[in-house]
């Protein structure tokens, strides 16, 4: 497996990201199932190697894409790390109207999250 450093880590989300935010409002959903594999793989890199998936999780929690800030929120609650930052991350993407289709998904990740008490990124 390749190592990355915490900077390609996000500079490979900015890049998905604004191609995922992009490719879900135009309805492109090729574009956006073939990125959020890419990073569903690095998330794979995360839960083996705890130590470097918070430094990366805590840098990604800092972006201003909606996508990126959720996807990073959902790995919190997914490895059990930061939850009450995530909760609050997801229930405040969720509540603002200007955050449309990518609010009901954050509102729709804290559901699963509180109904079974886990989170399963994959």
């Amino acid at each position: 497996m390749k190592k990355y450093t915490v900077e390609e880590i996000t500079e490979i989300y900015e890049k998905s990201g604004r191609l995922m935010y992009d490719a879900t409002l135009s309805g492109d959903y090729k574009t956006n199932n073939r990125e959020g594999k890419k990073l569903t793989n690095l998330y794979k890199i995360f839960e083996s190697d705890n130590e470097f998936g918070r430094q990366c999780i805590d840098r990604l929690l800092e972006s201003g894409n909606v996508v990126i800030k959720s996807k990073a929120a959902a790995y919190c609650l997914a490895l059990e790390y930061r939850v009450e930052d995530a909760e609050t991350i997801l229930r405040m993407i969720a509540e603002n109207p200007d955050n449309g289709i990518f609010g009901f998904n954050a509102g729709m990740t804290l559901k699963v999250w509180e109904k079974n008490g886990y989170l399963k990124i994959y």
